[in-house]
């Protein structure tokens, strides 16, 4: 097969701290890799000006006379995937109402399709993760803030303004923690990796193995210290993991409820301490969620790593390309 008959896409990942950039062909291989700071102070503009920088230096890597198709983009979000609007980004202040799209579309020359980053993951998930082919499957991120992305019936559920999917939302615990935007008991706002380290905070006792890998200061901890202290026996730890356990499996319990996905996938910076507790997780799910799934429950954690995002913005451009 000659370079000309291997279809390739740009592909970028937006978020709050940093912006990733790729050539991916269509069976999922990434070469021409790069990255940037975001820093969405300086304007979306001047953002779209230096991605597409970015995209440039991979697009020369593609071999000569090669079919890209266009441009996909994953991003933080709230956004708006039709015209790249965002709507109240959090982690992206000074972008709400603006959109890049244009620019980036004129700066590149190509096509350029949008959409919410755990969207993109779960549509990547479908094509290269371990539940290929699945046309029902609900991707939940649970990091600095807890995010998802629903596939139902092999489409992208985006909801009436691209706003589908905010599942760090779901109340999890009424009366509890509220997340940045005010959410009481949300999942995000109980069991994200800063809320993991802000229960332990307000919980701490000042000894244990928590204090000592927190070097005495409680202000210094994070999720990864609560999940390292509990492996230690640290008792303070162990009790803030259970309760985190607890918290995210009503998240999922919930979405297993209303969506009946053939599969969950979670992926994140927590799940690495979760698999630890996993034989616990998948249980605990279990018993939040309704009884036709028996035991069995589909819940696994994501072997794509950092690359989903922009395995899911190539696979967006890939699907838009052949609507056009």
């Amino acid at each position: 097969m000659t370079s000309s008959n291997i279809q390739f896409a740009l592909a970028a990942d937006i978020g709050g701290t940093n912006i990733r950039a790729a050539l991916v062909d269509f069976e999922g291989r990434i070469t021409g890799r790069g990255s940037i700071n975001t820093e969405p102070e300086r304007g979306i503009d001047d953002t779209s000006d230096r991605l597409a920088k970015l995209l440039q230096a991979a697009k020369a890597t593609a071999p000569v006379g090669a079919n890209i198709v266009g441009v996909g983009v994953s991003t933080a979000g709230p956004i708006r995937p039709a015209t790249g609007t965002y709507n109240h980004p959090p982690n992206l202040p000074g972008w709400h109402d603006k959109t890049m799209k244009p620019r980036l579309s004129a700066s590149t020359n190509m096509n350029v399709w949008v959409g919410h980053d755990a969207t993109l993951a779960a549509l990547a998930e479908t094509r290269f993760g371990d539940h290929v082919g699945a046309q029902n499957l609900i991707y939940v991120t649970i990091s600095t803030g807890v995010g998802g992305g629903i596939i139902a019936n092999s489409e992208m559920v985006t909801g009436a303004s691209g706003g589908a999917g905010e599942v760090g939302h779901l109340s999890v615990r009424t009366g509890a923690y509220r997340c940045n935007v005010g959410c009481d008991g949300c999942f995000e706002g109980n069991a994200s990796g800063p809320a993991i380290a802000r229960i332990a905070r307000d919980r701490w006792t000042g000894s244990g193995a928590l204090a000592e890998l927190a070097e005495g200061d409680q202000e210094k901890i994070t999720s990864r210290m609560v999940f390292d202290a509990a492996d230690e026996g640290d008792q303070l730890a162990q009790d803030v993991v259970d309760l985190t356990i607890e918290n995210v499996s009503i998240g999922l319990g919930a979405l297993m409820n209303v969506f009946n996905p053939e599969a969950v996938v979670i992926g994140g910076g927590v799940v690495q301490g979760l698999q630890r507790h996993w034989q616990k997780l998948q249980k605990t799910v279990i018993e939040r969620s309704l009884p036709g799934y028996g035991g069995t429950i589909p819940l696994t954690a994501t072997r794509l790593g950092d690359d989903v995002s922009l395995l899911g913005a190539a696979q967006l451009a890939f699907r838009q390309a052949r609507r056009l």
